[in-house]
This record gives C-alpha cells, structure tokens and sequence, in this order.
C-alpha cells in the first residue's frame, strides 16, 4: 500500500502528458542527440569499441583522412576510437543544436586498422594501411529514451541529421513577445527565461533581446511567469495527454486539463461549507513583574565591578579572542588578581 501512495502518478487511473521522442527504423544510432538533450533522457551504447580488438599494432605505416564536406560530426568514431577528437562549440546557441564544430585525427593514436571505415555513415573517412580483418565485426549501438526525463522540446529531433525522430510535444500552441514591453527586457542582467527553461531554447537576438526558439519550446509557460516586465505571452490550443478513465474524479481531471488551455478553472462550491462557531478569547492574566531585593542587586554590581572594568581593556578582548578558553580564563584570573593587589597597596 505504501509503494502505491510513493508511484501514484505511474497509476493507470492518472491521465499524464504526452511528451515523448522515439527512434525510429532510421536511427543508427549516432552521437549528436544524446549532448543536446536538456533533459539528460537520452543515453546511446555502443557494443565495441577499438580496445576491444587489442592494442595498438606498432611501426604500422598509413595514412588516413577525414572528408570535412562530408561529415556531420554525427559521434560514431570518437565514441570508437581515441584516435578521433571532436572539438566542442564554445558559444552554446539555440539556434546550431550540433555541439561540435571540429574534428581532429591524432595519428600518434592510430594504427590505421581500417575499422572506423565501415561504421561511419557518411562515408567520409579513408584509410590506407594494414586493415584489421574481422569478418565477425559489426557495429552496434543503442538509444535509450527514459520517458520520465523527456520533456518533448524536440531538440533531438532537429539536430538528427537522418530524420530518425518521432516527435510528441505536450501542447500545441504559440510564445509571441510583446512588443511593448520588450523594450524593458534586459537578458544580459535578468535571464530569468533562460534560468527557468526547461527545454533550454532562449537566445539574445540582434536587438539584445530574448527570444525562444519556437521549434523547441514545450510551452509550458514558466517564462511568462518568471518575466519580470511581463512580455511573454503563451497560448496553447491542444493538450497531448493519455486517456481520461472513467473514475469517480474523472470531472475533475478533464476540468484541470481544460483550464490549461482556457486559464479558467471550476471554483468548488463553497456555499454548504461548515463554519467553526465563534469563540470568545479570554483576556489573558496580566504578568506580574518579580520582586527585586536591592541587597543582592548591590551585591551582584560589586562583583561584576571588577570584571567589567577589566573586560574593557583591548589586551583583555585580544585574550577572549585568540587564546583557548582555558588558557584565557587563567590569563584574566591573574589580572583580576593584580588589580585588586594594586587597589590594596593604595
């Protein structure tokens, strides 16, 4: 019973957005979706890499090249091999989803086996040298999905250069700026779109403004909340959710799912709703204050006369402060001590 009340979203009964990015039959899988991936949903393996067939053969003699009109820095190689080196993008933009903007041979790491060859899609590397035959060899690789990360902002759609992404957003809709607050919006000391942004699409555009990549917001509508100047406005026509079940709340569900698109929600009727009868609060007793003897309160003062007096000198603090607690507190005994031994020789 507790692990039902822990994984009740999982439960059937529960009507859950729709916001999914499946592979298809074209999927390789390549590396460029798995770093786009706001979310961190997608994990691609691979079933061998180069260590798997030995070490570095030595005094191999080659040659080997990358076609660079070719290659779509897809990821296969380097995942392969350490010979290949892909180069990240500095400046992370919206607008250009693929990470890497260079890749690089080390040949002090290669022996020229020929293997990277067959498992590059495009054709684009060329190797001459002494090939490794292994007719047993074939290049595998997975993509996982976890469909509780994705959020379907389609990031991985639109950098997959194979059309190998079928997409599912959990609305449909538009985010439009508004133009008359927008002169007010100020991205580089703000950023709170960007912050707040699950699907990471908001870019400065050439008027120094925000704006999102329309194609990759799931308009979810934090941005208009989080907007301090108000000029972020989400409208959504349709919400992509599993079936309604025919259960007793099932109103309430197809009303909150509503009010997504419509803003408006259903208030419950209050109207036969229990008041608690009104009670009078008693006043509470008056505090008496307690009785001072003037005896003792002199003979507290005389007491801490001494101490106070001593306690103002800067020596005395400097003491309090770096000295540990009992070194400190016989360093003070013996100062009380010569100053009543001065007050009495006077």
């Amino acid at each position: 019973m507790i692990e039902r009340v822990k994984n009740f979203r999982h439960l059937e009964q529960y009507p859950k957005l729709v916001a999914e990015a499946v592979p298809n039959e074209r999927c390789l899988p390549c590396m460029l979706c798995e770093p786009v991936c706001p979310s961190k949903a997608i994990k691609v393996i691979f079933n061998k890499t180069r260590e798997d067939f030995g070490p570095l053969r030595k005094n191999i003699k080659g040659k080997i090249s990358i076609d660079k009109e070719k290659c779509n820095f897809c990821g296969r190689c380097p995942k392969f091999c350490k010979a290949f080196v892909l180069i990240d993008k500095i400046d992370k933009d919206p607008r250009d989803l693929v990470p890497y903007e260079q890749i690089l041979i080390d040949e002090e790491l290669c022996d020229y086996c020929g293997l990277c060859v067959s498992l590059c899609p495009e054709e684009a590397i060329e190797v001459e040298g002494e090939p490794i035959i292994d007719e047993d060899f074939k290049f595998e690789s997975v993509i996982e999905v976890d469909k509780e990360l994705c959020i379907g902002c389609g990031r991985c759609a639109i950098v997959c250069p194979y059309e190998a992404i079928d997409l599912k957003k959990p609305f449909d809709g538009d985010i439009e700026l508004i133009d008359k607050y927008l002169d007010k919006c100020d991205p580089l000391g703000c950023q709170a779109c960007f912050n707040v942004c699950p699907a990471k699409c908001w870019y400065v555009d050439d008027r120094g403004k925000a704006a999102p990549v329309k194609e990759q917001c799931i308009l979810c509508g934090a941005c208009a909340i989080v907007c301090p100047v108000s000029a972020i406005r989400v409208k959504r026509s349709n919400v992509h959710h599993t079936d309604i079940k025919d259960v007793p709340w099932a109103f309430e569900w197809k009303d909150a799912i509503s009010s997504i698109v419509t803003g408006e929600k259903r208030r419950p009727d209050v109207s036969g709703a229990l008041v608690p009868p009104f009670r009078e609060k008693l006043p509470q007793p008056k505090i008496e204050m307690i009785k001072r003897d003037p005896e003792l309160l002199k003979l507290i003062d005389e007491v801490l006369s001494p101490l106070e007096t001593i306690f103002k000198k800067p020596k005395v603090r400097q003491i309090l402060e770096k000295e540990p607690p009992e070194e400190a507190s016989a360093k003070i005994l013996q100062r009380l001590k010569i100053d009543e031994t001065s007050k009495t020789e006077i």
